[in-house]
């Protein structure tokens, strides 16, 4: 195991000769292990090794161990250091589970003491069956790809030699090396989900396929390297696209809706780092519920406690939860075209295509496509066009509300209400398409000649 180990190592340049390494140390099979087979290698790398042992203030049995990892480290010529942590309180105090408290000081205290020593790293005992258990964890956890790319040889300070071999090769050496390690009880209680999927679930899949730890393994390989490969893209898309700003950066909507969805995806959640300053992943439905504003028009807006995004006429912005909400421009740009309608032809307005005939013959079907108006009354002052601002509609004799009110009422998205095509004089609306006629344009049955528009094309369906 000794020399799969320091292959291991070299390939994927763990340490170099002459380095200071923090060894993380329980004195459990694992990282009493690492131990030994590091301060094998001390000599040919003129290793200095600082064994680190952290208490969390859980277990009486951790006094003793303290013990024995000292000795353990004397033995083999490395320096010792602890140090105590009342976890419990500290979960209590933070609102957070023991397991995830004692995870976040351990490495405070691990990085801390490589800090005072110039420790080129940080070396932890993960195994094999470690990382079968880590993709499995989020799998059912309902990871991306990030997370199943589960740990590396080498992130950041920490490095994880045993990757290399499974826990039944590091059993076969403790015994062949006339090593007794300790024993954390708590590894027997299944109140951890770990400690469930070690003890339960992964048994269970080797029923199905005995080599259930080698492929898990070999997925998180194979993810990592298209992982690292999306990253990099993921990168020079966001140097490429992605605009900074004071206090936030923005996306071109089109330019991200025309990017592969994996790809939207990754630099929603860049823009969503960066700006809130967390660096881990963000909720899936945060990241869908960003990607979709990018295809929805002016105003849409998004807030969480971290960040607050919104949509201008072209642009997807994301700033900080606590900046002061802008000035969004009305930019859906509204299309101010006014179409007179001047007697019986065709007017175009956009994509919609309104004909008008006269008739003396009331018409007698009801069709939300159609409007029928007194070409006598205002016919010199009809109009085809949008909404704007100060818009009202006459509903009743008494009865009156502003366009805006009428389209929230009738529930009418957002997105729509600046593309319905309207028959108006002033800014009094007279009809509708596919909604409604105001009660000043209702005809009369002394109406002497008929005003009847029929509007085709556009994507909106009466």
């Amino acid at each position: 195991m000794l020399e799969i180990v320091e292959a291991f190592c070299l390939k994927h340049n763990l340490f170099a000769p002459g380095d200071t390494l923090v060894v993380a140390c329980s004195g459990g099979p694992d990282s009493l292990a690492l131990l030994d087979v590091l301060a094998r290698l001390q000599e040919t790398y003129a290793l200095k090794l600082v064994v680190c042992y952290v208490h969390h203030g859980i277990r009486k049995a951790a006094d003793r161990e303290v013990g024995f990892v000292s000795r353990a480290a004397q033995e083999r010529g490395c320096l010792f250091v602890t140090e105590r942590v009342d976890v419990p309180a500290l979960a209590a105090a933070r609102h957070e589970s023991e397991e995830t408290t004692g995870r976040i000081e351990r490495y405070r205290i691990l990085r801390r003491t490589a800090a005072t020593y110039h420790a080129a790293a940080i070396a932890v005992a993960h195994h094999q069956n470690d990382q079968a258990e880590t993709v499995l964890q989020h799998l059912l956890r309902g990871s991306g790809l990030t997370g199943l790319t589960g740990m590396h040889p080498k992130s950041g300070d920490i490095i994880r030699p045993f990757l290399a071999v499974t826990r039944k090769d590091i059993e076969t050496y403790i015994s062949g090396q006339g090593l007794i390690p300790c024993d954390d009880e708590t590894n027997h209680l299944d109140i951890y989900l770990r400690n469930r999927i070690r003890r339960r679930l992964l048994p269970e899949l080797m029923q199905y396929n005995p080599n259930i730890v080698s492929d898990l393994n070999r997925l998180a390989d194979i993810v990592q390297g298209e992982n690292e490969y999306m990253e990099k893209a993921t990168a020079a898309a966001y140097a490429e696209w992605v605009c900074q700003d004071t206090p936030g950066c923005h996306i071109a909507k089109k330019k991200l809706t025309s990017l592969p969805v994996a790809l939207q995806r990754r630099l929603v959640r860049n823009m969503f780092q960066q700006i809130s300053g967390q660096a881990g992943n963000i909720p899936f439905h945060y990241t869908e519920q960003l990607r979709a504003m990018a295809s929805q028009d002016t105003g849409r807006q998004f807030r969480c406690r971290t960040i607050w995004a919104y949509t201008t006429y072209d642009n997807l912005h994301i700033v900080p939860a606590d900046t002061a909400i802008p000035v969004i421009p009305d930019a859906r740009r509204r299309d101010d075209t006014k179409v007179p309608l001047d007697g019986p032809g065709t007017y175009q307005l956009g994509p919609y295509t309104l004909t008008v005939v006269l008739s003396r013959e009331r018409p007698q079907e009801k069709d939300l496509h159609v409007c029928v108006l007194d070409y006598d009354t205002h016919s010199a002052f009809y109009v085809l066009r949008y909404r704007r601002p100060g818009d009202k509609i006459r509903l009743g004799p008494h009865s009156s509300k502003t366009l805006k009110k009428y389209f929230i009422d009738k529930k009418i998205p957002l997105s729509q209400r600046d593309s319905i095509p309207l028959i108006a004089h002033n800014e009094n609306i007279l009809w509708i398409f596919g909604q409604a006629a105001a009660f000043e344009s209702s005809v009369q049955t002394e109406t002497p000649l008929y005003m009847i528009g029929t509007i085709t094309g556009g994507d909106l369906h009466a």
